[in-house]
């Protein structure tokens, strides 16, 4: 009856749009997968520096979990997104590709030995990663990056530098 009334209601108000909303985030709309693969960065209608599809994929994916966990995943494709746009500047970029994951760590691992709650209890990375690059195109790309770095040896972080790596602000997560 539900889906009945839906489609009634986008037949009769073709002029009226729906939208959806996540924890109190308005989702932006589910692209054209022939528009949002025809170029490597795809759609990103908010202009947040995520492409669309991979928005609403963390959103749906991590909604039911703690909301770090999507700041996290929108902190990585920020990050991917760099990765198609300058491969060849991969030394300069790893940092900020990589700032995930150690913010990623900071939340599942280490908070604890700083008095902070861990929050985490899988890693975003693996799992976005093959969502961002889901096409040859953004494949190749990546590859392309990960050539550029390989050979080179670069060094951890120390534990007590992996929250300053989170660029969102993590203050809404600090004990009360």
């Amino acid at each position: 009856m539900k889906k009945l009334l839906f489609l009634f209601l986008i037949w009769s108000y073709p002029h009226v749009s729906f939208t959806e909303t996540i924890n109190g985030h308005t989702l932006p709309p589910k692209p054209d997968p022939k528009i949002n693969n025809s170029t490597l960065l795809g759609v990103d209608s908010n202009n947040n520096g995520v492409r669309d599809d991979v928005e609403r994929w963390i959103y749906m994916t991590y909604k039911d979990r703690h909301p770090i966990h999507i700041d996290i995943a929108m902190q990585a494709a920020r990050g991917y997104k760099k990765v198609l746009e300058t491969p060849e500047r991969a030394k300069e970029i790893r940092s900020k590709v990589n700032s995930s994951i150690h913010c990623n760590w900071y939340y599942k691992e280490y908070a604890e030995f700083f008095n902070e709650p861990l929050l985490m209890k899988k890693d975003i990375n693996p799992s976005i990663f093959n969502i961002y690059f889901d096409t040859k195109e953004r494949k190749d790309m990546y590859w392309q990056y990960d050539s550029l770095l390989s050979g080179d040896s670069y060094a951890l972080p120390k534990i007590r530098t992996l929250k300053a790596y989170c660029d969102f602000n993590t203050t809404k997560y600090d004990k009360k």
